[in-house]
């Protein structure tokens, strides 16, 4: 909410009972951030809040103190002023401030204000305006008070005369006005009671655009004021849930209310500040210094597990209470801080034991195992670590329907469908078997292959079940499997990858209004990258795989034998291809339940002298908007 004062230029209107007034006028008000221009043209203020009929004129901006009401508002586009009928209460301070104004005591006028929109301008000596940058009033809030505090838009030199500079124009092309009120301190002295166009002359005030007024509602319609409660009640009962849950702040519910924040944008809001909590290293890391994570072994924490005496790696068991603090629950084996993983390592060593301990080991000539490639990450799927708790999604399924209507036609109740997505914990485990006599001797050695081993496994696996899961059981429900994307069909028996079905992913999810943007791609496997490379858009025409970032159709494509090839359509039976294709992969959602527990089992294995060393990570997958992803699931591409 902003404000900005005025002189208002008022008089009576030919309705004795109302005082005529100007609230807002186009001149440059210097403020902390730089100067700030409100344009006045029908498309840049919306007066519908203001000019139904029910909102406050008020003193000092005080909602405890209300002299009157705005009967009526409007736009003389003639001085580009915004001009407002005020009617006074009959109580005794209505009565005070009317007979103020009359005698001339108080003349000054501001008005209280939501910026929708507004651009950074830069004016040429001619006085031309070459438009910088273009910002919502979210981000522009968010910017600013992170340049200059959250007091950025009090009334004062600019920031930046402090640093020789001139202060940069601001020019609010979008706003919502929603109080008067009468105020001692002016600052715009260009407009406000008794400086009305024509008030010497003309009984009523040039009016260019139509008087903004609110009919009486039907019976069947919600009136602004039931909407409003609507509103405010909704926000306080979603945030009151993720308050508790620490999420957000009772302050973040108390802002949403008051700055006129929809339901909608109040649970994007939540979104952002889920992803942010979740993504912030320093609240899912212990503080380990790069000294300390280069200190921290695996290896000592293992042989202590093995032997049960963590005497020698004292540090060790201490990084594991102290995760075991954040996530609030005992592990089964020990807690790895998530420092570790920061640590530049060689990624593993000899597959034999016996090796490690070798006078001449080389292990920069160590290759790993083959695994399948992850590529949700860089394909841009979002995720939540260091969950303690289920996490829902909340989204609109489907919007509201508005219908055109008569000059006095009723409108019907519309109601748009909200849904949520959870994310509740399902176990991914990894583990790796090596001698209790090669643990102990070399350790030290084993530690990165152990590592890797249990890390790279446990992420080939999660990327697996968020692509094929089934979602029943103990299994997470993958992207084939969710309800809600798109479908291509191949053949009856499937058939050999075409550029029809690239381009089918592709409007399949923006049919759906699911329009591709940046994040877009494809993900296939290496058998349908093969034949795309041997298969022609048409006769004499190029491979419709094409060289560089951009492989398919326009578009990022990722690889991995993650996606299937042994599926079965008909009579092609267990050859057929899968494939998908999203229009925003940041739409995927992937939770990190915990931090990553250890067991060490030196009994299951015991007459072979082995030691099972198992990682477990919980985590889950869901989609915010399934109308993104689109999928086939029977190309014949072996």
């Amino acid at each position: 909410m902003f404000k900005r004062t005025v002189e208002a230029g008022a008089k009576r209107a030919a309705d004795e009972s109302l005082l005529e007034l100007s609230f807002s006028s186009e001149a440059p008000y210097e403020r902390f951030f730089g100067i700030e221009i409100l344009r006045h043209s029908p498309e840049s203020i919306d007066l519908m809040r203001l000019g139904d009929g029910r909102h406050p004129f008020l003193v000092g901006h005080d909602t405890e103190k209300q002299a009157g009401v705005v009967s009526r508002a409007w736009l003389d586009e003639q001085d580009r002023k915004g001009r407002a009928a005020v009617k006074f209460s009959r109580g005794a301070l209505g009565q005070e401030i009317r007979q103020d104004v009359e005698d001339g005591i108080r003349s000054l006028i501001s008005v209280g204000y939501f910026i929708d929109e507004i651009e950074e301008v830069e004016k040429a000596a001619d006085g031309t305006e070459t438009v910088l940058r273009r910002l919502s009033g979210d981000e522009f809030k968010r910017e600013m008070e992170e340049a200059h505090g959250a007091d950025f838009y009090r009334a004062g030199p600019a920031a930046a005369r402090a640093k020789g500079s001139e202060p940069p124009t601001f020019v609010v092309t979008r706003w919502q006005p929603f109080e008067v009120s009468v105020v001692p301190v002016p600052a715009d002295v260009t407009v406000g009671i008794g400086r009305s166009a024509g008030a010497k002359d003309d009984p009523k005030p040039a009016v260019k655009a139509p008087l903004i007024t609110l009919e009486t509602p039907k019976m069947d319609q919600k009136t602004p004021a039931e909407l409003e409660i609507e509103r405010r009640d909704g926000i306080a009962a979603l945030g009151a849930q993720y308050v508790e849950r620490g999420y957000i702040t009772d302050k973040d519910v108390a802002d949403a209310i008051r700055n006129g924040r929809s339901l909608d944008q109040f649970r994007d809001f939540i979104m952002q500040k889920m992803e942010t909590r979740h993504t912030d290293v320093s609240q899912l890391h212990i503080g380990l210094t790069p000294k300390e994570i280069k200190r921290y072994s695996w290896g000592r924490a293992l042989v202590a597990a093995v032997t049960g005496d963590w005497t020698k790696a004292p540090f060790e068991m201490e990084c594991s209470r102290a995760v075991e603090k954040i996530m609030g629950r005992a592990p089964e084996g020990f807690y790895v801080p998530f420092d570790s993983f920061q640590r530049d390592f060689n990624v593993g060593t000899a597959t034999e034991a016996g090796n490690v301990v070798a006078t001449a080991l080389r292990t920069d000539l160590y290759t790993d195992a083959l695994r399948n490639a992850m590529v949700m990450g860089r394909l841009g799927v979002r995720y939540l670590s260091g969950l303690t708790g289920n996490v829902d999604l909340p989204r609109k399924a489907t919007a509201g329907t508005l219908g055109m209507l008569t000059e006095i036609g009723s409108a019907s109740e519309t109601q748009p469908v909200t849904a949520k997505a959870t994310l509740s914990p399902k176990r991914i485990g990894a583990y790796v078997e090596v001698s209790k006599q090669a643990l102990i001797q070399a350790a030290m050695s084993l530690e990165d292959m152990i590592r890797d081993d249990l890390i790279t496994g446990s992420g080939v696996l999660l990327e697996n079940q968020c692509i094929n899961g089934a979602g029943t059981g103990a299994e997470i429900r993958g992207l084939r499997n969710v309800t809600g994307i798109g479908t291509v069909i191949g053949g009856t028996n499937g058939l050999a990858p075409a550029w029809s079905h690239i381009v089918d992913l592709e409007s399949a999810c923006a049919n759906a209004n699911a329009e591709p943007d940046r994040l877009a791609g494809y993900l296939v496997n290496t058998k349908t990258r093969g034949k795309l490379k041997q298969t022609q858009f048409a006769t004499n025409l190029p491979f419709i795989w094409q060289p560089g970032d951009m492989a398919l159709n326009g578009y990022r494509a990722a690889v991995s034998n993650n996606v299937p090839s042994n599926l079965t359509k008909g009579t092609s039976t267990t050859v057929c291809s899968a494939g998908l294709f999203s229009s925003d992969w940041s739409m995927t959602v992937i939770g990190l339940f915990g931090a990553p527990d250890v067991t060490v089992d030196p009994y299951t294995k015991a007459d072979t002298g082995q030691v099972k060393i198992t990682l477990n990570q919980f985590a889950d997958m869901q989609h915010r908007q399934p109308a993104t992803v689109a999928k086939i699931d029977d190309w014949l591409s072996n």
